[in-house]
């Protein structure tokens, strides 16, 4: 999906016009129009704005087009994902737990054959990725399900991180 069918999609699940959408993000509704058939890519000045309005399944392919994958989309790739609170804290843990083992033996292994290090190092990143791409999904349904303010809670934790309290 491209970010502009996932506006076209954020858009339709709405109920609102093109119009409507245009006045809301403050973009220019042929812009708009040009973007979300495919005929034009969403102009980076735009990311803020959209990330800040928009849902975070919207947000989530914008952070998976922006980073090249960096940070995927995993709704994308798994379509029946549960987005259950519940389903996705039992995923998340499993995640943990792999991370964890995968962290255990790339330390343990220390002393042996370089290539066999390698592939621990990959295979960490692997499911430090796996984490992360979970991760983002909980935060979008805790933000959904419980009326969170995304942009206040990313200044506070940032404030936070800055105090070195967390």
């Amino acid at each position: 999906m491209s970010i502009g069918e996932a506006i076209g999609s954020y858009k339709k699940s709405r109920n609102m016009t093109l119009e409507e959408l245009s006045v809301e993000l403050s973009i220019d509704p042929s812009t708009l129009s040009k973007v979300v058939r495919g005929k034009r890519q969403l102009p980076p000045s735009y990311d803020q704005v959209i990330s800040s309005k928009l849902d975070w399944k919207t947000t989530l392919e914008l952070i998976d087009v922006r980073t090249d994958g960096f940070i995927s989309n995993i709704l994308r790739h798994v379509p029946n994902l549960d987005l259950h609170p519940a389903a996705l804290k039992d995923l998340l843990q499993k995640e943990i737990f792999e991370l964890t083992e995968a962290l255990e033996g790339l330390v343990t292994a220390k002393h042996i054959d370089p290539e066999k290090r390698r592939e621990g190092a990959e295979r960490v990143w692997y499911e430090i990725t796996d984490v992360i791409d979970k991760a983002m999904v909980m935060k979008g349904v805790l933000e959904e399900e419980f009326g969170l303010d995304r942009k206040r809670l990313i200044q506070k934790h940032q404030l936070e991180v800055k105090r070195g309290e967390r």
